[in-house]
């Protein structure tokens, strides 16, 4: 079975407001009724999909044509999966399922879905359904993955569990700052003249200091240091542009400064961003798909 995804731009503005309202489905599924309960997820994936393209962009050019679906046990002999995850295999173009995502709590209709921000701005609908949260996660994630590898790298974030502070932090602040741009249209507000406590100059004596995560000076250069990253890059060049960029390029620490290291990556993304733009007009005038068709299990 397949779902092709419409243009984004089709969206109602009704979708904003109508979770107040929204029942969920029945939690429970028994078997008479799992290939039931699988399908309403794989369309679930679909009006999901429509959503990020409505809200930062078409995000095509690196993502597929076709993502399949497979829905597997903690036990599957070739992809085991935790009870209620759901992780991109690159290779296969699949996004595997636990089976217990099946019985997740759903939007009624399941057409609101496609309003991709009433999820993450209104707390209600976030805890009632988690299971958005989920398919949002991995689908960015197939993103980044597919945008790594059309550059011949590899995005899995490694560097974040690494026990070199040098190589997680990094790492860190651009993970985090992903995730608030594509969870927050709110971007927390700080001090950004105070760029010797986010981006501090002598890293080495910064690590002696906050070699510890829970360090307040370390969440400081992670959150903020991170946003001021990436948020000036994403004004002027958009969100899939930068997010495929930044999974192309990992960010690292050059020469102990990390403020000189941060303002080199962003003028080196600036000139890289700015010959896309030129090669995109030059290509101007095709149509390409928006989105990606995703097709379920035979």
């Amino acid at each position: 079975m397949k779902w092709s995804i419409v243009r984004a731009a089709r969206l109602k503005s009704w979708f904003a407001c109508a979770l107040t309202l929204l029942p969920a489905f029945g939690q429970a599924c028994d078997l008479n009724e799992r290939k039931a309960c699988e399908q309403r997820i794989l369309a679930l994936v679909a009006y999901r999909s429509e959503a990020i393209d409505y809200a930062f962009g078409d995000l095509s050019a690196a993502l597929p044509d076709q993502v399949r679906i497979r829905f597997v046990g903690s036990k599957d002999p070739q992809h085991p999966l935790p009870t209620g995850t759901i992780a991109y295999d690159r290779e296969q173009r699949t996004l595997f399922m636990s089976r217990s995502i099946a019985d997740a709590k759903l939007p009624n209709p399941l057409r609101a879905a496609a309003g991709y921000w009433p999820f993450y701005e209104q707390q209600e609908a976030r805890a009632t359904f988690p299971v958005v949260e989920k398919i949002d996660d991995a689908l960015w994630d197939a993103y980044l993955q597919e945008a790594a590898t059309a550059r011949g790298v590899t995005w899995d974030a490694q560097d974040c569990r690494s026990a070199y502070v040098e190589q997680r932090l990094p790492c860190e602040m651009v993970t985090s700052a992903i995730a608030l741009v594509v969870k927050t249209r709110r971007l927390p507000i700080f001090n950004e003249n105070r760029i010797d406590r986010i981006w501090p100059d002598d890293f080495t004596s910064f690590v002696r200091r906050n070699w510890h995560r829970g360090e307040p000076e370390y969440r400081d250069v992670q959150r903020y240091g991170g946003l001021l990253l990436v948020r000036p890059l994403i004004g002027e060049f958009g969100v899939p542009r930068v997010l495929a960029y930044l999974a192309q390029t990992p960010f690292q620490i050059e020469d102990n400064n990390l403020r000189v290291s941060a303002q080199t990556y962003q003028a080196r993304a600036r000139d890289a961003l700015r010959v896309q733009s030129v090669d995109r007009v030059a290509r101007a005038g095709g149509d390409s798909p928006s989105s990606f068709t995703v097709k379920g299990p035979e």
